[in-house]
C-alpha cells in the first residue's frame, strides 16, 4: 500500500504518552491525524500496543495502524472513534496448503505479500487471541492490479474440510458497519428520501481518498444491495428477488459480452446450477438496470457486476478445494 501512504504518523498512540506526533503533509487536503477517540478504541482492545504507526487511507476518516503487542505484529483499520478490524501479521511465506489452492486457477501467477490472520471486526464479532483464525488474508498483485486474497475453511457434516479461496472485489481495505452515520450524508439523505430501512454496509477503500459503499437496505420487505461510488452516485442495485436466470451469454448487452471475451475468462460459462456465486440475473431498480454475472469452470467462479452500458462495477473470484 505504499502508493496510499500520503501522510505518516510515527510514534505512540495519541494522548497515551505525552510525546509529539510527527507527520508530513504533502497534499492539498489537510489531515489532522487520528483523534484521541481513535487511540482509546485501539488501547481498549490492545492495551499493550507499542510502536504504533498510522498511515492515512482516507483523509480525516480512516487510517491503517501497525503496532506490536507481546512480540506480535498487528495491522488495524481505525476511524476517528472506532477500531474497525485488526489482523495479526504473519512472518514468512503463506502455508503451502493455502497457496496450492490457486495454482491451477485462472488467477495464478500473481505475487502475495503481507499475510495476516483476521482477529477482530468491530461490528459482528469479538476479538480472540487464542484459538484458530477464522480467515487468512494477504495482499495479492495480479495483472499489475492490487487485490485482497482471502482463505477460509468450512467443514461438511461428515467432517471433511472444504478450502475456499477468494479474490475480493475491493483493493486496499474494507470493513463492515451497522452505523448509518458511517455513510456520507449524501447517501444517508438518499436512503431517507426513498424511505429505505438501513441494515448494514461494507465500506471499501479503492485508493487514496477513494471509497465505494455497498449498502444493504429493506424496501417494503424486499432486500436490496445498493452500490455507491465515492461521489455518492448509485451505480448498481441487486436483490435476491430477481428475474429468472439468464441462460445464454447472447442474452446479455453487447458491451458485457465483449468484456466476457477477456483472456482470464476463457473457458468460463454462465452458471446454470447456482454453484459458487449463484445465477446470472438482471435487476431493475427504478430506471437503473444492473447485471449480476456468475461464471463457472470446474471448481472456479467469477462474480461480476455490470451497469447496463457494460461498465464493470466490481468483480471477485472464488475457488474451492477438497
Amino acid at each position: 500500500m505504499d502508493h496510499v501512504k500520503r501522510y505518516v504518523w510515527i510514534g505512540l498512540l495519541l494522548g497515551w504518552i505525552s510525546s509529539c506526533n510527527r507527520y508530513t503533509d504533502q497534499q492539498p487536503t489537510p489531515d489532522t491525524g487520528p483523534t484521541a477517540g481513535t487511540a482509546q478504541a485501539l488501547i481498549q482492545q490492545y492495551p499493550q500496543a507499542q510502536n504504533t504507526l498510522f498511515t492515512t487511507l482516507v483523509a480525516n476518516q480512516l487510517w491503517q495502524a501497525t503496532f506490536t503487542q507481546q512480540r506480535q505484529r498487528y495491522q488495524a483499520l481505525v476511524s476517528p472513534t472506532r477500531l474497525r478490524t485488526v489482523d495479526q501479521l504473519v512472518e514468512g511465506s503463506l502455508p503451502d496448503s493455502l497457496t496450492r489452492i490457486l495454482r491451477s486457477t485462472a488467477v495464478w501467477g500473481g505475487t502475495f505479500s503481507n499475510p495476516r490472520f483476521r482477529q477482530y471486526t468491530g461490528w459482528y464479532t469479538t476479538p480472540f487471541v487464542s484459538g484458530p483464525p477464522s480467515y487468512v488474508y494477504a495482499d495479492y498483485t495480479w495483472q499489475q492490479q492490487p487485490y485482497t486474497a482471502r482463505w477460509y475453511i468450512v467443514r461438511s457434516n461428515s467432517g471433511v474440510p472444504f478450502y475456499y479461496a477468494e479474490l475480493l472485489p475491493f483493493q486496499q481495505a474494507s470493513y463492515e458497519t451497522d452505523a448509518l452515520t458511517d455513510l456520507p450524508e449524501s447517501i444517508q439523505s438518499s436512503l431517507r428520501d426513498q424511505k429505505l430501512t438501513f441494515t448494514y454496509a461494507t465500506i471499501s477503500v479503492e485508493g487514496f481518498n477513494k471509497q465505494q459503499y455497498t449498502v444493504w437496505v429493506n424496501q417494503q420487505n424486499q432486500i436490496w444491495e445498493l452500490t455507491y461510488n465515492d461521489a455518492g452516485q448509485l451505480m448498481a442495485a441487486i436483490s435476491p428477488q430477481a428475474e429468472p436466470p439468464i441462460q445464454q451469454i447472447d442474452q446479455l448487452p453487447s458491451a458485457i459480452q465483449a468484456y466476457l471475451r477477456r483472456p482470464e475468462l476463457a473457458g468460463f460459462d454462465l452458471s446454470r446450477a447456482g454453484a459458487l456465486y449463484g445465477y446470472t440475473t438482471r435487476h431493475t431498480y427504478g430506471s437503473l438496470n444492473t447485471y449480476r454475472v456468475s461464471l463457472v469452470k470446474e471448481k472456479q467462479g467469477w462474480l461480476l457486476l455490470f451497469s447496463e452500458n457494460g461498465q464493470l462495477i466490481s468483480r471477485s473470484f472464488m475457488t474451492i478445494s477438497y
